[in-house]
């Protein structure tokens, strides 16, 4: 098992492919543009740590968790992320186009500007997370809570939704999306 070796330390432009980090602690490190392709990151535990611009390309994060880590600009693509535990943090502009995130919570997470297209949310617990201006073009949203969760300039008409828990504003939006007067 690879673990960092003084805590807080800034790393960057590390390549981390095929790397076997089954199990790999940190806490407050800096990951800036590291590369984790094809590298084994199950039953990991990250803490305050921040990795900015990585990649995840196929990286496998079955039984991950994220507390309050600062995922800002990672691009996670063909990456096993199921089941996976987020505990607060911000998630802005990180690329998880057509993710499997099904059960996901990303309760309280900042995701804003995050390009969720083609995700899978079905049943995501997204209570109070930031969505503000995130892409969900072709997301299913099926069953998710989406309850005090800010969607400014998410056009929720365009989303599946069955099921979906939504606060009185975000339906009025939806209304309004498809064209409804709301008065």
């Amino acid at each position: 098992m690879w673990r960092c070796c003084s805590r807080g330390r800034a790393i960057s432009s590390t390549d981390f492919v095929e790397a076997d980090l089954i199990e790999w602690e940190t806490a407050g490190e800096t990951f800036e543009e590291a590369d984790f392709s094809n590298a084994r990151l199950n039953a990991s535990l990250h803490t305050r740590t921040a990795f900015l611009r990585c990649v995840f390309r196929r990286t496998n994060l079955f039984d991950a968790t994220f507390v309050q880590c600062k995922m800002t600009g990672s691009v996670f693509e063909s990456a096993e992320l199921r089941p996976l535990t987020v505990d607060g943090g911000d998630w802005s502009y990180v690329r998880l186009r057509g993710a499997d995130l099904r059960g996901v919570s990303f309760r309280g997470v900042r995701l804003s500007e995050a390009d969720l297209t083609d995700a899978d949310l079905t049943d995501c617990d997204l209570r109070e997370s930031d969505l503000s201006y995130a892409t969900l073009r072709g997301a299913t949203l099926t069953g998710a809570d989406l309850r005090g969760a800010n969607v400014t300039g998410v056009d929720l008409s365009e989303l599946r939704l069955a099921g979906a828990v939504l606060d009185v504003a975000q339906a009025m939006q939806v209304a309004r999306g498809l064209g409804a007067v709301v008065e």
